[in-house]
């Protein structure tokens, strides 16, 4: 089967969504969609700005079907389809075809599969580990860390989607604030820190922390903390990074001085250079070492493919905000928000999968 990127993924019930798809699609959408809801812990807060579309999760699952049926092992299934779902959905918002009202529902399909494939690999790690149980401290401590993970995704949430009704301007008033969120969701510090952690995985020291019963993987994703924003993959790039990646270099070279203003910030703020190399030191500390010693070879090496896949839209983010501020263009701010939007619960969701007994895994077809 074959599905165009630039078509619009609405809401539950939406006839654009039933529209969009092949008839095998439709038919998994109307086959009983409520399977999709409930699975991924969601607050009242959240939940208002990040709703459940269990359609959409169905027909999300029903175009990933060829793609997860040539999986190495559907252990994997979980992180296979979170990692092709955000370049899915990020190629849409950056090809321009995704509105305001649609990232909601989006970003909680995103959240969910994160939160299904942390709960896949805590069963993995159970299994792998026959570890004993947490001690209550521990787990009282996981709660409160997942409680006020949810009040933060809810505060993200709130901000973008209030930039983007804030119309031409809303989006562009709000870039400076996010280009320096030090965080998951930051548009620098997202994309250095993912790649960061494929690295620690693959490379040998100093660089990384490769375990002798792992083969070498030189350059699997390259990143450092010399180039600044820049992250290269032994996969073939998606057109609308290579896109972003064209727009990113015609806004630098035409206006250097408005890039470099950017990246100093106003007075007392990070320059954006330190906060990138941060953030690449900090994923070359994550997942590296004893961390993946047990993972069986499929699930190790599905996570370098697909979280490299999931680097394709945070890249792609990273690159529309500066293109964004250096150009001052409202089209582009608009699309780096939508995107920023959509990855608010994509690395939180995984800890709640990890930690949260009360994330249980959907059925699915």
């Amino acid at each position: 089967m074959k599905y165009d990127r630039r078509t619009i993924l609405a809401g539950a019930g939406s006839a654009g969504l039933a529209m969009s798809l092949s008839a095998a699609a439709r038919a998994a959408v109307g086959a009983g969609a409520s399977r999709y809801s409930g699975a991924a812990p969601l607050g009242p807060e959240l939940a208002k700005v990040m709703p459940e579309s269990p359609a959409l999760m169905e027909a999300l699952v029903a175009e990933f079907a060829p793609t997860a049926a040539g999986l190495a092992s559907q252990e994997i299934y979980w992180l296979g389809f979170n990692g092709w779902m955000t370049d899915r959905l990020s190629g849409s918002i950056m090809d321009g075809t995704v509105s305001a009202k649609e990232v909601g529902p989006q970003a909680w399909a995103i959240y969910a599969s994160s939160v299904w494939g942390g709960v896949e690999l805590r069963r993995l790690r159970e299994k792998w580990d026959s570890a004993p149980a947490m001690p209550d401290a521990m787990i009282q401590q996981a709660a409160a860390r997942l409680a006020k993970s949810q009040q933060d995704m809810a505060e993200k949430m709130t901000l973008r989607l209030n930039a983007l009704a804030g119309g031409p301007t809303g989006c562009l008033d709000v870039l400076p604030t996010l280009i320096r969120d030090d965080s998951t969701t930051g548009p620098v510090h997202g994309m250095a820190y993912n790649a960061g952690v494929q690295v620690v995985k693959t490379e040998d020291p100093p660089v990384g922390r490769r375990r002798p019963q792992r083969p070498a993987k030189p350059s699997t994703v390259r990143i450092n903390v010399r180039d600044f924003m820049r992250v290269d993959y032994d996969l073939p790039s998606p057109l609308y990074l290579k896109v972003w990646r064209s727009k990113f270099e015609e806004a630098v070279t035409g206006n250097p001085d408005a890039y470099e203003k950017v990246i100093r910030g106003e007075p007392g703020q990070e320059n954006l250079r330190d906060l990138w190399k941060r953030a690449v030191l900090l994923g070359l500390k994550t997942w590296g070492g004893e961390s993946n010693d047990k993972w069986s070879d499929a699930y190790f090496n599905g996570a370098l493919h697909w979280s490299s896949v999931l680097n394709f839209g945070l890249e792609a983010m990273g690159l529309a905000t500066f293109v964004a501020m250096i150009t001052q263009d409202p089209e582009a701010a608009r699309r780096a928000v939508l995107v920023n939007t959509l990855y608010v619960g994509a690395t939180p969701g995984w800890g709640v999968g990890l930690f949260d007994k009360n994330a249980t895994l959907p059925s699915k077809a």
